[in-house]
């Protein structure tokens, strides 16, 4: 099964407001950023810079994986997924837990050094490897457990529940 998503999903028929994306747009959006980053991160040389960026893509990580977690992850446990998939579902959580971690250690560690660059290529390869199985499993079960307006629903409530959470870390960093 493909998950790629055609453009004119984003629109209502009929009306030209655009009406929530398919979630799984949304996560691959963050994902695709989320690497970017890392990528960027990676090639940073300057310390101060390099910090910037790490807060800043630790911030987006955080706020992804909790609107993921609470929404996405407890649809498709709400589906009643087979005992297989739940295993999944808890390991996806562990990710996003071994992925802060590394993040929280990260940002305690001098940029450029050997400790920095291993830690950042671990985090690179799990986020990765992470993002990867998602696409291909967790992109899957939800075309086949979800209608499409249920997957913009899920879609709208990702949204707001990525909005909630970074007004949340708005108020924490003031």
């Amino acid at each position: 099964m493909s998950v790629s998503i055609s453009a004119d999903t984003l629109l209502r028929s009929g009306d030209d407001a655009p009406e929530a994306a398919d979630v799984r747009i949304q996560l691959r959006r963050d994902h695709e950023a989320s690497l970017a980053e890392l990528d960027a991160l990676r090639q940073e040389s300057v310390a101060d810079r390099c910090h910037l960026r790490l807060r800043r893509l630790r911030r987006a990580w955080v706020i992804h994986a909790l609107a993921e977690e609470t929404v996405v992850y407890r649809a498709l446990e709400g589906a009643e997924a087979a005992i297989e998939s739940k295993t999944r579902a808890d390991e996806r959580f562990v990710e996003h837990e071994l992925v802060e971690s590394l993040f929280e250690k990260l940002s305690r560690a001098r940029p450029g050094t050997l400790e920095w660059n291993a830690r950042l290529n671990v985090a690179r390869e799990l986020i990765a490897r992470h993002i990867d199985k998602e696409h291909e499993d967790m992109f899957e079960q939800l075309g086949r457990r979800f209608e499409a307006a249920q997957l913009r629903e899920m879609g709208r409530r990702f949204e707001l529940a990525r909005d909630k959470l970074t007004l949340l870390e708005d108020a924490k960093a003031a």
